[in-house]
């Protein structure tokens, strides 16, 4: 449905090989968190984001699939789980969706202790994501254990020649802890973000659409609507889809 803008200077094939053999949800919200923050930023070319960030992003995006509309994200999946375990105080501009640009909410999710989360988000996401941009160099390595550790140094060593989406604070995995992105991904994601959001959000819909085949008006139930009034106040959260 979706054909991405093509561009010269960048591995666009690569960009859109993101959500191949996807198994879980983390990916999909991965990606679009980084454009949540990016678009808030203004595509801030000097931006640096951390991991916590970027999880209390995704957790904030998963909320409302999650806890009001009670969407599964996969049987072995582990963001759902995640939001349970935290002690999330949600008030009356969350619930009736006028905390448009989710402030309130991140607030409240940045409340909690997120280290175990971020610790379990850390070991393979933000390096998993990035493997069609550097599938030359990591070819390399022969078993699938021995990539992940190695993105970090590869993506920044070869940022300027392959130009992955993004680097790494540091080039050791166990000490990175933020992401950098390259500027031309950031040129080209503020001057595609319409047909870029659209897509991911279209990858995202199917993912959840195979998870929850008898859901009804699905499309509806991933993002927090703007503005909507409550139905009922007085009706449970869960009875109102």
């Amino acid at each position: 449905m979706y054909n991405l803008p093509n561009c010269d200077c960048l591995n666009i094939s690569a960009l859109a090989g993101l959500f191949g053999s996807t198994t879980n949800s983390y990916k999909f919200l991965y990606f679009l968190s980084l454009l949540d923050i990016l678009e808030r930023g203004k595509f801030d070319n000097t931006l640096t984001i951390s991991f916590q960030d970027i999880i209390v992003e995704m957790l904030a995006n998963a909320w409302y699939p999650h806890n009001y509309c009670k969407l599964s994200f996969g049987k072995q999946d582990q963001i759902g789980k995640a939001i349970d375990s935290l002690k999330l105080e949600i008030t009356e501009p969350i619930l009736k969706f006028t905390d448009i640009d989710k402030t309130l909410l991140r607030k409240t999710i940045n409340q909690n202790n997120l280290a175990k989360i971020v610790n379990d988000f850390k070991k393979n996401v933000p390096f998993r994501l990035l493997r069609p941009f550097l599938l030359e160099k990591l070819r390399e390595f022969d078993a699938d254990y021995e990539v992940v550790p190695q993105t970090p140094k590869i993506a920044n060593q070869y940022f300027d020649i392959y130009k992955p989406l993004y680097r790494f604070n540091s080039n050791n995995y166990k000490d990175s802890n933020s992401i950098i992105l390259h500027p031309e991904w950031i040129k080209y994601l503020k001057e595609n973000y319409a047909i870029i959001r659209g897509w991911a959000s279209w990858e995202w819909l199917n993912y959840m659409q195979q998870r929850n085949p008898s859901t009804p008006n699905l499309v509806n139930k991933l993002f927090i609507p703007p503005g909507r009034e409550p139905l009922d106040e007085q009706k449970n959260i869960g009875e109102l889809f």
